[in-house]
């Protein structure tokens, strides 16, 4: 059988202007997914677009070509062997020597190095997948870095760091291998360049490899990019079995970069200064599959090369199985949204009396029903709609005055340090579940969305309003993170945009006149400093509660004889009214010990505290840097609504002393 060849493309940072025409010419004559090929064509670093026959793939490959993409035919080699570990090393004028257990390992002068840096934790990967998102959310508005080789370096020597070297032959073929970890060798042999912290020990080592070598090629993309057998486990890396196989994994990906330097581009990459990382996270985070097919013992470094050439089949395989799937989402989708239009407090109250007062209006002007004639009349004549008015007014006055009061009464609290009850925090909203807003698309944390539609007078009339406040989201500052439930709340919304069906993006659609139809949409957008009134409760536990599960224990209990005979005390073969009493008791005691041990595991503020709505205190959503200018709007808010609720008063009064006379 022959051997699988591997055709390789370098990303591009940005969609070129003949990717479509790209996409389906490799959709149409090469029979490839359009959705994975874009996925692996946009982004930064190498990526895995194809594997099969040769013959097959330099097909591919002459597509490419004609279009200008970077890529390389590469027939992936087996590992031959692990990096060996080093305990020591010795620099001298012509080479260095690298004391492993067994051997040494000699780096001469003018050799050619392949050096593969990477992060075993995960580290970088979720720091740009940060980034990312935070990107995604400003829409290049506010607060975009992408991220530059430095700051990659910078990432993977703040986290766990590991340092690969390879010494290359003539034709580019592995001779030698050694793997550094910091801190877990003796430093004395650099020198006067050695140092206390491990970290800095690595980059000196590295630095001198880049001084020593003839030819030097450094790859810093570990566990980002899409690479068969080269992915990164992020689930419990300090789990020894995890550990032994993402070391295994990264055997695998300097063996396969070695594979590419000696098979040469097809097509000189054309790489950039400062590149965006961001495409390559998402694809690696989006696509790559942690499951590897090996098993054993907890051993640190496996050297025989079978169980790594069986490590290597066994994942191309599961990638074969895989491509072509929709990759996960990296957010859990949000709940069903409510269309929930009236949230605010009093807003009904308001709405009833406008509708009262609207509806008597035109019923004593439209002559209809002498009896609804009669009621508007005395109903204007004696003073009761004015008194009315007067009463919603004066009550919401008031109501956005103990809003003022609240905030000004309420100390700002840390995250860290939010006690139960009332409470005011600051901090910048994070997303808890996949939510844009159904206009823009944008990534947010709140939306509204308020829909107009011409009335019979050509006037706007809201249809509907549409709103995300089932939806919970974090706020965070530099103490942590909590929970926030805008269930309810009164939301501030610093982001307004209007459109019209069918806008994509953030497009801005002209209305014209003749349009029946137009969407207004507030947002709050990620990453947006939010101030936020609310009380502070604890979160309800998930899952069954205590009475479900020890019921549930219990029923098992029954249904297991050899555990219930351990409460038979007299030996008579049944259970008495007693005995089950006290088995009763022993798995209430287990069940109990049970929860506290799991509610002991929740250490995350945000896993156990909420901040929303109770009812008798007001919940406040602000886009706000001042609370001074937050209550200064409801202060001017207030006035023209006193003034109101006076006017409709005198009114009232007037119109009963005219009635009773």
């Amino acid at each position: 059988m022959p051997q699988s060849t591997y055709l390789i493309v370098e990303q591009h940072r940005k969609p070129p202007e003949n990717l479509p025409e790209v996409l389906k010419e490799l959709s149409d004559k090469h029979r490839l997914d359009t959705y994975n090929c874009r996925q692996r064509l946009i982004g930064h670093g190498l990526s895995l677009l194809a594997q099969g026959e040769k013959e097959r793939l330099e097909k591919i490959s002459a597509s490419l070509k004609g279009a200008g993409y970077p890529h390389w035919l590469v027939a992936p080699s087996n590992p031959e062997f692990e990096p060996d570990r080093i305990l020591n090393l010795r620099i001298t004028a012509e080479q260095i020597i690298f004391g492993c257990r067994n051997r040494e390992v000699v780096f001469a002068r003018g050799a050619t190095i392949l050096a593969v840096l990477a992060e075993m934790s995960g580290e970088l990967a979720e720091k740009s997948l940060r980034q990312l998102l935070s990107s995604r959310a400003y829409r290049g508005v506010d607060d975009i870095r992408h991220l530059e080789e430095n700051d990659i370096r910078k990432a993977i020597l703040e986290g766990r760091p590991v340092l690969d070297l390879y010494r290359l032959d003539s034709r580019r073929r592995i001779q030698d291998a050694v793997r550094i970890f910091p801190g877990r060798f003796d430093p004395k042999g650099l020198g006067e360049q050695a140092a206390v912290v491990g970290r800095q020990n690595l980059e000196t080592i590295l630095k001198l490899a880049g001084e020593y070598a003839g030819t030097f090629q450094m790859y810093t993309d570990f566990g980002l990019v899409n690479l068969p057998g080269c992915t990164l486990n992020r689930d419990d890396t300090d789990n020894g079995e995890t550990q032994r196989k993402n070391l295994l994994s990264l055997t695998r990906y300097g063996w396969l970069m070695a594979d590419v330097m000696r098979a040469g581009p097809m097509m000189p990459p054309q790489r950039q200064g400062n590149e965006d990382l961001s495409g390559a996270v998402a694809a690696a985070l989006l696509m790559q599959n942690p499951a590897l097919a090996a098993d054993g013992t907890m051993a640190q470094v496996l050297s025989a090369s079978g169980e790594i050439a069986q490590e290597i089949d066994a994942a191309a395989e599961k990638n074969n199985k895989n491509d072509g799937a929709s990759p996960p989402g990296l957010l859990p989708p949000p709940p069903a949204q409510a269309v929930s239009p009236w949230s605010r407090p009093g807003l009904w109250i308001i709405a009833s009396g406008a509708a009262a007062f609207m509806g008597l209006g035109f019923l004593r002007n439209a002559d209809k029903q002498e009896l609804l004639d009669k009621a508007a009349y005395h109903a204007f004549a004696s003073g009761v709609i004015p008194a009315f008015i007067a009463i919603l007014t004066l009550w919401y006055g008031f109501y956005l005055l103990r809003m003022k009061r609240s905030i000004e009464n309420t100390p700002t609290s840390k995250i860290r340090s939010v006690a139960m009850g009332m409470v005011e925090v600051k901090g910048k909203a994070i997303r808890k579940h996949a939510l844009v807003s159904p206009m823009t698309q944008t990534s947010c944390v709140f939306y509204r969305l308020t829909r107009y539609r011409r009335d019979k007078n050509n006037r706007w009339a809201v249809s509907s309003v549409r709103s995300s406040d089932n939806v919970p989201f974090f706020l965070e500052d530099a103490t942590g993170r909590i929970e926030i439930n805008p269930a309810g709340c009164r939301v501030e919304a610093g982001t307004k945009q209007e459109g019209a069906p069918g806008q994509v993006g953030l497009m801005r659609l002209r209305l014209n006149n003749h349009s029946d139809e137009k969407w207004v949409e507030e947002i709050i957008v990620e990453g947006t400093l939010l101030y936020v009134l609310g009380y502070a409760s604890a979160k309800p536990p998930e899952g069954p509660t205590f009475g479900e599960q020890k019921i549930e224990a219990l029923r098992e209990l029954k249904r297991n004889p050899k555990h219930l005979n351990q409460f038979d005390a007299n030996g008579d073969g049944r259970i008495s009214e007693d005995e089950w009493d006290a088995a009763r008791t022993a798995v209430e005691e287990s069940v109990m010990h049970e929860m506290l041990g799991n509610n002991q595991q929740r250490k995350k503020q945000e896993e156990h505290i909420v901040i929303g709505r109770k009812k008798g205190f007001p919940l406040i959503v602000a886009e706000t840097h001042s609370e001074e200018r937050l209550t200064a709007r409801y202060l001017y808010s207030s006035i023209p609504l006193f003034l109101v609720a006076v006017a409709s008063t005198a009114w009232a009064i007037h119109a009963f002393l005219e009635y009773i006379r």
